[in-house]
């Protein structure tokens, strides 16, 4: 038996980063971890040390300006001056300890203007017990 599922269409999920609320159309998590290396005698490589580094986490969606103003760029401005540091639930995970590293934000002319800001955190992804 064949199936064939389409999903035509997702509606924007609201995250709150501090005051700000994003309506969030894409998200991104990035991890990695590092390693280092030191050389053998025989010409070789031996991994001496590892560890994971803070994850990227990026949201990008509407931020709706009822006043036409720009606060979200000052605020997303403050949060990353500051180094503050933020829990974030999205779709059933929960990230702790974020800051703040870049923002984007574009005014076309509507009633909201389209937001990106990413987060670092060096926390454990935490799934959402309510």
């Amino acid at each position: 038996m064949n199936s064939v599922t389409t999903i035509t269409d997702r509606e924007s999920v609201p995250v709150t980063i501090g005051s700000l609320t994003i309506w969030c159309e894409s998200f991104k998590a990035a991890g990695v971890r590092s390693f280092s290396e030191e050389p053998l005698v025989s010409g070789g490589g031996t991994i001496t040390n590892t560890c994971p580094k803070a994850m990227k986490l990026t949201f990008a969606g509407r931020i709706f300006v009822s006043d036409g103003s720009l606060d979200f760029v000052k605020t997303a401005s403050d949060m990353l001056r500051s180094g503050q540091s933020f829990t974030i639930a999205y779709r059933g995970l929960n990230f702790s300890g974020c800051r703040v590293q870049s923002f984007n934000a574009e005014d076309k002319g509507e009633d909201f203007i389209y937001g990106v800001i990413s987060l670092i955190t060096s926390e454990t992804v935490e799934e959402d017990d309510s």
